[in-house]
């Protein structure tokens, strides 16, 4: 048999050729919408508003937010007794000992009531508990020998509770100007004892600036630079997202810049929205063909 085929013609040697069935197939994916790019360059500058927000926090003396105004903020409500205030009083790089201090108190409607009253220990040192907080005042006054004394007065805001501790702390020092500088003013009041007081008020250079605690000041400008730290990773995840046209970078990006908060909170109600329009985005389709 195996005779037979050796006469046999051989089938023809061909390449094999390879052609497409046509089929094309659809895949969704998350990114590379253009979309989400124009949303990515949103959120960057959503982030120039929580940076400049920061910048604001860390000059406490100018701005629109002033750490003033936000520890009086945090102050209404609070229970009209939370506050403590303490320091030291000195003239003269001396302690002023027995000087007596009013602080200015509030019951609990809200209403002026007498004021507390301490006097400074040899140190200088004194203190005050269950004070209001908030924005007050303090009179400090000093007994001379011959009858004459001084007295000053300041504008102060006392810190509120957190919420960690029911009692408010400040700690502020006062520098008593020495006897020759109310030597020219008018000694009022003519008591009974024959004394009279000359005063030096504070409350006009005070008005727009009141005398806080520098803990809480320095607080505040921690905070503002935690916002620019914030607003500056948030712009870099904010620029890869426009890059790759990532919808988790932007997404990240929102999140991190709604804690910026920015001026009026800005930040945070534009952050949620650039949230919100990534998930309107549809996912982008590629085209896989067989």
């Amino acid at each position: 048999m195996s005779e037979l085929l050796e006469d046999a013609p051989s089938l023809p040697e061909e390449e094999p050729v390879f052609q497409s069935s046509g089929i094309a197939f659809e895949v969704k994916s998350e990114d590379g919408h253009p979309v989400l790019k124009m949303i990515g360059i949103f959120v960057f500058v959503i982030c120039g508003l929580g940076f400049a927000n920061g910048l604001d926090f860390i000059n406490p003396e100018s701005g629109l937010v002033r750490p003033h105004e936000w520890i009086n903020g945090m102050a209404q409500g609070a229970p009209h007794d939370s506050a403590e205030f303490s320091g030291t009083i000195t003239s003269g790089g001396e302690p002023l000992a027995n000087a007596t201090i009013l602080l200015e108190h509030k019951n609990e409607d809200g209403i002026l009531d007498a004021p507390l009253e301490v006097q400074t220990d040899e140190g200088g040192n004194f203190k005050f508990t269950g004070a209001t907080p908030g924005l007050t005042s303090i009179e400090i006054t000093r007994y001379n020998e011959d009858g004459k004394n001084d007295a000053v007065r300041h504008r102060l805001i006392l810190n509120p509770p957190t919420p960690l501790e029911k009692i408010g702390f400040t700690i502020i020092d006062f520098d008593m100007p020495e006897t020759s500088e109310f030597s020219d003013l008018e000694c009022t009041g003519n008591y009974a004892n024959g004394s009279c007081v000359r005063t030096i008020s504070y409350f006009d250079e005070q008005m727009e600036f009141p005398l806080i605690d520098q803990s809480a000041a320095g607080l505040y400008i921690m905070v503002g630079w935690a916002m620019i730290g914030l607003a500056l990773i948030s712009a870099g995840f904010a620029f890869i997202g426009i890059k790759k046209g990532s919808r988790g970078m932007i997404q990240t990006s929102c999140v991190l810049v709604f804690f910026t908060a920015g001026h009026y909170y800005s930040a945070c109600l534009f952050s949620v929205m650039a949230f919100a329009l990534t998930f309107t985005v549809p996912r982008k389709m590629i085209i896989l063909e067989s």
